[in-house]
Parts: C-alpha cells; sequence; structure tokens
C-alpha cells in the first residue's frame, strides 16, 4: 500500500469532515428543522381552529339565551294567540275595521318548534293618526308581533286619508303530538 503524505492525509481528512458534516446537514439537521416548521404550522393551524371553535361556541351560547328567552316569551303567551284574531282586535279598538279591504294571512315552518305567521292587511282611506294609533297597538314586543313591512299611499278619493298595506309577523311554537 501506498502511504500518503502529510498534505494528502489532511486533505482526506478534511474531506471526510465535510462529507461527515453534508451527510448530517443533508439527512438529520434539515429533516429535523423542516418536520420543526411543519408542526409549528400545525400549531398555528389548530390554534386558529381553537379560536374559532370558542367563537363559534359563544355564538352558540347566545343563541341558545335567545332561545330559551323566546321560549319564556312563547309560554307566557296565551296558548290560543292567533296573530290574524289579535290584529282584528286591534283594529276594531282603534276604530278601523271598518276600513280594512283585505288581510290574507299565511305561516312558514321554522327550524325546530316554532314557525313564523305572517298576515298582510290592506285598509283604505285611514287617517295618520289612525294609523299611529293602530301601529302603537300592534307593536307587541310581548306577544312577539312586529311590522316587517309597511307600503303607505295618499288616498286619490277621500282627502287626507291614507291606503296602507301592512305585512305583520308573529312567532309562534309548532304543537307536538305531546301538547
Amino acid at each position: 500500500m501506498m502511504e500518503l503524505s502529510r498534505r494528502d492525509r489532511i486533505a482526506l481528512a478534511v474531506g471526510a469532515v465535510a462529507l461527515l458534516l453534508f451527510i448530517l446537514l443533508q439527512f438529520v439537521l434539515f429533516p429535523l428543522l423542516e418536520r420543526r416548521q411543519r408542526l409549528e404550522k400545525g400549531i398555528a393551524t389548530r390554534e386558529q381552529a381553537l379560536v374559532e371553535m370558542r367563537q363559534m361556541q359563544e355564538r352558540f351560547r347566545k343563541l341558545h339565551r335567545q332561545n330559551s328567552s323566546l321560549s319564556r316569551q312563547l309560554a307566557r303567551r296565551d296558548r290560543n294567540f292567533s296573530l290574524f284574531s289579535f290584529l282584528e282586535q286591534q283594529a276594531s279598538a282603534t276604530g278601523i275595521k271598518q276600513n280594512i279591504a283585505y288581510m290574507k294571512p299565511s305561516s312558514v315552518q321554522g327550524d325546530g318548534a316554532v314557525r313564523q305567521t305572517t298576515v298582510e292587511m290592506k285598509f283604505k282611506a285611514i287617517s295618520l293618526k289612525q294609523l299611529v294609533s293602530f301601529l302603537e297597538q300592534i307593536e307587541a314586543p310581548a306577544k312577539l308581533v312586529a311590522v316587517r313591512r309597511i307600503s303607505i299611499q295618499e288616498n286619490k278619493k277621500e282627502t287626507a286619508t291614507l291606503d296602507v298595506i301592512l305585512q305583520v309577523i308573529s312567532i309562534d311554537q309548532v304543537a307536538t303530538d305531546g301538547q
């Protein structure tokens, strides 16, 4: 075997160290750093998901509180409450029942145990004072009644009177078999 000179041995040692360093970097350090980076991204993603879940949980709690409040209000309201009858009574009480051109009831099934009931009413030739009085009577948060839409036009035949179309909504509990 041939004996290597001191310079060749140093060069060979430097080459071996460089090769060993390359192998350590390529197959040990870089994969560890890459894995660490992936884990940090995963943690950030999961932290974001956790924040979103907490927001959804808070939103769920808020909706649950609102639903409980709505259920309590529905329980306090008369079991035989009818939006149609309620509006008719209020029109009679404010003296505009004879001015009703039509009343069209409809209901839309909601999610779960509630449904939305709508009544569209048209009044002919009522005064502004009568309209305001009627609106004050029907806007009843305790009875879960609200005006969704109102259309007011001046009556062409009688001066100082209005033709009004109202869309009034209410929420009702859906009767289950046990009720």
